[in-house]
């Protein structure tokens, strides 16, 4: 797959609102799910996976000021992103530091000045 960062925030802001016109809101529902339960934690502790991208269930247990039902995922070449749906946040990076950019101190600085924490 390929895209531009304005692609990835279209088709990511499509999914926060529920899939229109791309997918149906029930497929969307679905995919936004916890499918693996506890033992998946693909982002660490308080994540889950959906079909598709990590799930977040638990907030605390995973130290971050997101909210239950974030969905996120990252790439090897650079990229992350994840979906607020709670605070209707939806946030892209698309780097080139490989690893840094996919899961680093920066995604989670990036993360922490959306919500404001420092």
């Amino acid at each position: 797959m390929a895209g531009t960062a304005k692609d990835v925030l279209t088709f990511l802001e499509a999914l926060r609102k529920g899939g229109s016109p791309i997918l149906s809101a029930e497929t969307v529902k679905t995919m936004m799910q916890d499918q693996t339960g506890p033992e998946a934690q693909t982002q660490g502790p308080g994540w889950d996976f959906g079909y598709g991208w990590a799930v977040l269930v638990d907030p605390k247990a995973g130290a971050t000021p997101q909210s239950k039902g974030t969905i996120q995922w990252g790439g090897a070449y650079g990229h992350n992103w994840f979906v607020d749906p709670v605070e209707k946040i939806t946030v892209v990076a698309m780097t080139n530091t490989t690893f840094e950019g996919m899961w680093g101190p920066f995604t989670r600085e990036v993360r922490d000045a959306v919500y404001g924490r420092h």
